[in-house]
């Protein structure tokens, strides 16, 4: 990762303080870059936190953070597809975005570490 985040253990995984908590408003999402192939898209919605995947499996583009939110969904803006934030699925699709913990402690965004796995199709280019 390019980005230097600070880490700590929480109940054996590995989390990284992403951001302060006033940087995060409800219903609005924030995207925190690792990498170009590493983002992830972080909402808050009636208080929780919900943290996915911010590139969008259909065209591989990186822009679920600007997607439109509807109850515990939000809506690719660039393809209409709709994703639980809850657990990645895609509406009516097999298609799932990559979900992470994530949780609120003094003041502070805490994100489970993602880890980049290059897609099947991406291996040979």
């Amino acid at each position: 990762m390019n980005i230097d985040f600070p880490e700590i253990v929480h109940n054996d995984t590995i989390f990284v303080v992403v951001c302060q908590s006033n940087e995060l408003r409800e219903r609005k999402s924030k995207n925190i870059y690792f990498e170009e192939e590493l983002q992830i898209a972080i909402f808050r919605i009636e208080g929780q936190l919900y943290a996915v995947s911010n590139i969008c499996p259909h065209q591989h583009a990186a822009v679920i953070c600007e997607g439109f939110i509807e109850e515990l969904t939000v809506t690719c803006p660039l393809h209409g597809w709709i994703y639980s934030l809850e657990n990645g699925k895609a509406l009516g699709s097999h298609a799932r975005l990559k979900t992470y913990e994530i949780f609120e402690e003094n003041n502070k965004i805490f994100l489970e570490k993602p880890v980049l796995k290059i897609p099947k199709w991406m291996e040979n280019l």
